[in-house]
């Protein structure tokens, strides 16, 4: 994470890029990170939905057998619960089983730090 930090603090001093976007909810459990960020969003989504979207990304290493279930899943719940009730961040949660929501949302927020 400290390399990501580093990049993110890199590419605002020099200011190369209107909007710098970090994904990941790992990267909200992070405070030297999210300290960085101008807006912050935490898609939530359910447990099939998150597990169909692992299944189809490829992994190197792979993910071994029980890997979502016993560590990808329970963390994700763990870095909601605290998202949700640290009072440091400013989330805006977006809710996966509505993607023309979320995307519509989005655009006005990309356009809104391109005027």
């Amino acid at each position: 994470m400290d390399k990501l930090v580093e990049d993110v603090k890199k590419a605002r001093e020099e200011r190369t890029h209107s909007i710098i976007m970090v994904e990941g909810h790992l990267v909200l459990s992070y405070r030297p990170l999210y300290k960085l960020f101008n807006r912050m969003f935490f898609v939530t989504l359910p447990l099939d939905m998150a597990k169909t979207r692992r299944d189809t990304r490829t992994y190197d290493p792979p993910d071994g057998p029980g890997y979502f279930e016993d560590v990808v899943w329970p963390m994700y719940n763990e870095i909601y619960g605290e998202v949700r009730h640290n009072p440091e961040l400013d989330v805006t949660f977006l809710d996966a089983t509505e993607p023309d929501t979320c995307y519509n949302f989005l655009e006005r927020v990309v356009k809104s730090y391109l005027k």
